[in-house]
């Protein structure tokens, strides 16, 4: 794993009181995502070279509070079909697949601090 706990503890969110098992698995989730997204790129997270080491180092915090302000590793599992209902009115925002919480998704703040790293980069390299 490339974040540990006390590396995130350190220099990303100094005051998080929560369980450090916890939190060192919503960064495995992160990293996992990371990777996920980074995938067409030719590395990993754990293997970026150490130019941009830090910046997605940043991105898998970013993703793991990400993940833990959403409700932590075990609603990245949860099914939810964002449907509401309240007297007549009923809307419904998704179909409700397995694992599909946004949670799940790389979040706007890890893709930010991934962005400039040309990491995402989709294109045809000529």
């Amino acid at each position: 794993m490339m974040v540990t706990a006390e590396y995130y503890t350190q220099h990303w969110d100094s005051g998080y009181s929560g369980d450090t098992d916890e939190l060192t698995a919503a960064l495995e989730r992160a990293e996992m995502i990371v990777d996920r997204e980074i995938f067409l790129s030719g590395y990993s997270a754990a293997a970026v070279p150490d130019v941009l080491r830090d910046a997605v180092s940043r991105a898998v915090c970013a993703q793991a509070e990400f993940i833990i302000e959403n409700g932590g590793v075990s609603a990245l599992s949860e099914t939810s079909d964002g449907s509401v209902s309240l007297g007549k009115f009923s809307y419904s925002g998704g179909a409700g697949t397995k694992g599909a919480s946004a949670a799940n998704l790389l979040c706007g703040q890890a893709c930010a601090l991934l962005e400039p790293t040309g990491l995402l980069f989709r294109g045809v390299s000529l």
